[in-house]
């Protein structure tokens, strides 16, 4: 494989623009992806495929590629937020847009800058947007409430989400961060409330039973405990 990139790289060196150059790029491309693993590789390839390449498909194919390296693969979020960016300029479509604006707002909050997630996250509440994207947006919101010790309002956050979409909530242990942020809180009654409701599904179930259990204890100590003072 490494060989074959050699010969390839020298096509496209040759001649960048002729159409056996962007055959050699959309290869190597899928070589240095997919069977050799060099994503800085495959990135490279890519955008000589978005420079070069006749199809439009193919462009915009190659620039979510890029992305998603730096992004998925790389974890190099700042240069994942610019070529996310690029993408923007390539469509309209209300549903891509915000997936697209999802992936830079989550970037923002690996790179803790919260405020500028929550502004992205914003635009994208006001698409018109499928029940998936929708899902994903309100975790991402709740867990940057989470990040900046917002506990009441990613209580509500969770709370909704819990009702618009339990089987997907479930799925995502939604019910097992809302207890989290019960005990942040320290809403301890709450939190254990949860708990309750969740630990016959959750697996291992000893877990579950120690958190009550803590929870319980932290409840008997806690000032007011008689009147189940609530913060």
């Amino acid at each position: 494989y490494r060989t074959s990139l050699l010969h390839f790289e020298n096509c496209i060196k040759y001649s960048p623009t002729s159409a056996w150059a962007i055959s050699a790029a959309r290869e190597a491309a899928r070589i240095s992806q997919y069977e050799i693993k060099n994503y800085q590789k495959a990135i490279f390839f890519h955008k000589h495929l978005v420079l070069y390449s006749h199809d439009s498909e193919e462009r915009i194919k190659s620039q979510k590629e890029i992305a998603y390296l730096n992004f998925d693969s790389l974890q190099n979020y700042q240069v994942a937020v610019v070529e996310f960016y690029k993408l923007l300029q390539m469509t309209e479509k209300d549903s891509e847009i915000a997936t697209y604006k999802l992936s830079i707002a989550r970037a923002h909050y690996y790179l803790n800058n919260f405020e500028q997630a929550q502004s992205e996250l914003n635009e994208v509440s006001r698409l018109k947007i499928p029940d998936n994207l929708q899902f994903d947006m309100m975790i991402l919101n709740g867990n940057i409430l989470v990040a900046q010790k917002s506990y009441a309002k990613a209580i509500f956050i969770y709370t909704e989400l819990m009702k618009k979409f339990p089987e997907m909530s479930k799925k995502e242990n939604v019910p097992l961060t809302l207890a989290v942020c019960f005990e942040e809180n320290n809403q301890f009654k709450e939190s254990i409330e949860i708990l309750e409701k969740i630990k016959d599904s959750y697996k291992p179930a000893e877990y579950i039973e120690l958190r009550i259990k803590r929870l319980k204890e932290r409840l008997k100590n806690q000032p007011g405990a008689k009147g189940l003072h609530r913060k």
